[in-house]
């Protein structure tokens, strides 16, 4: 009997778990299982084409204490590597890649997702659904087909060709799929959503503009089925999507949430972005769903 080694380059070992992804989560059947292998090979995909550019970059880089590196223990596999977030550092700090805070954000969100599922078994999780997974996922493979073709092809020599070909074409065929069952789903929303856009808001658990406020019950969204109670609904928006961590602002800018001019609420929230002028901000008011110019 002959012994068949078992061998796959890093790009195409990367490339291998983002066919599996497009596998995972193309066709109207997509259950938990799917799911969960869904997320932890396209988490598997990040940290194997990630990694590689950290190597390429310089091969001690992919350890989680370079200065402890050593070649025995990266030829044989047996080293600690550096955490998701230690390498988007690295990454962008060292190496010079561009990577946005969005596309950072949803790196390290699959990787808490993966690690929710793999570790602890909560696919019951309100965050751990079909329809977030399918956003999620879709950026995260275009991203990382992008970053293929950018950071790691070039840096190869010859193009793409065979095996590694092929898996491009692939995951690209099912990532324009998955985009399609993210924008079917949009559209048969158009009823409930069209009515309200300019009380609709970008949902920050599955990022679609389909999160609908103003109402005293809180906020839900049509997209994932996330609700939020109307006690932190506003102040969440300006956490979560407006990124302000800081109150009161420190720096001379006010703060984020006040009170309604209209219901007198402390629900009026500076600077959102809604449905119906994603590029303009005003100021929203989460409760009574009033909007008042943001000059």
């Amino acid at each position: 009997m002959t012994h068949q080694e078992v061998h796959y380059p890093p790009v195409d070992n990367g490339l291998d778990y983002l066919v599996s992804v497009v596998d995972h989560l193309r066709g109207e059947e997509v259950g938990p299982r799917e799911l969960k292998y869904a997320v932890v090979h396209l988490q598997a995909a990040v940290e194997c084409l990630l990694k590689y550019r950290l190597e390429l970059e310089h091969w001690s880089l992919v350890f989680a204490d370079p200065g402890r590196a050593t070649r025995t223990e990266l030829e044989d596999g047996s080293l600690g590597t550096c955490t998701v977030d230690q390498t988007i550092m690295r990454l962008t700090n060292l190496a010079g890649v561009a990577i946005s805070p969005v596309e950072q954000s949803n790196l390290k969100f699959v990787a808490q997702l993966r690690n929710k599922l793999q570790h602890y078994g909560r696919p019951h999780d309100a965050k751990i659904n079909r329809y977030v997974i399918e956003a999620k996922a879709a950026d995260v493979l275009e991203f990382l087909t992008h970053f293929v073709d950018s950071e790691l092809l070039p840096r190869l020599g010859a193009p793409p060709k065979g095996e590694t070909a092929e898996s491009l074409w692939r995951i690209r065929e099912g990532l324009d799929e998955i985009r399609g069952y993210v924008l079917a789903r949009l559209r048969r929303l158009r009823p409930h959503l069209d009515p309200v856009k300019s009380r609709t808001v970008q949902c920050w658990t599955c990022d679609q503009y389909a999160l609908v406020v103003g109402d005293e019950a809180g906020g839900y969204c049509w997209y994932c089925h996330y609700r939020r109670g109307l006690d932190d609904i506003a102040l969440a928006y300006a956490y979560e999507v407006l990124e302000r961590t800081e109150w009161p602002g420190d720096h001379g800018e006010p703060n984020p949430v006040c009170c309604c001019p209209d219901c007198n609420v402390e629900t009026l929230v500076r600077g959102v972005l809604t449905a119906a002028d994603p590029k303009t901000p005003v100021n929203l008011c989460f409760r009574c769903g009033k909007t008042f110019s943001a000059t």
